[in-house]
């Protein structure tokens, strides 16, 4: 009997710590805040990776705003699409630390466009620009 309590004790014990392990990592990842590792742009995701990556698109077209963002894990970040006056942002749920997602937009002008990534506090991660003709 005493043997099962002790062994109850230390899975319990090893429990704990590998609790408390991995909530430091966490914390630790957190504390460097959120990274876009990679921003590309092109006309369709296939496979979860970008496809027609390119610089300039055509009128009428959809681009697509492929990232993978790192030390986010269940926060968000926002796509930003500015064109002259015109701006319009989407907010982004990122689901781990090391999460590839996307978003489009279709081309309603032609002219220097730039997309960027930023923080829910608006600190700028990464920003692109291309062209529409």
């Amino acid at each position: 009997m005493k043997k099962i309590l002790l062994s109850s004790a230390t899975l319990i014990g090893i429990f704990l710590l590998t609790s408390a392990a991995a909530n430091a990592q966490q914390m630790k990842m957190k504390a460097t805040g959120p990274e876009v590792a990679e921003l590309k742009l092109g006309t369709s995701v296939q496979d979860r990776e970008i496809a027609g990556a390119d610089s300039t698109f055509k009128m009428g077209e959809k681009v697509y705003a492929w990232m993978r963002v790192t030390h986010a894990s269940g926060d968000s970040v926002t796509v930003t699409w500015k064109h002259a006056d015109m701006t319009q942002s989407t907010t982004v749920y990122i689901g781990s630390n090391s999460w590839r997602t996307w978003v489009y937009k279709t081309m309603t002008a032609s002219g220097e466009w730039t997309v960027s990534i930023s923080t829910q506090s608006g600190k700028v991660l990464k920003e692109l620009t291309f062209t529409v003709k």
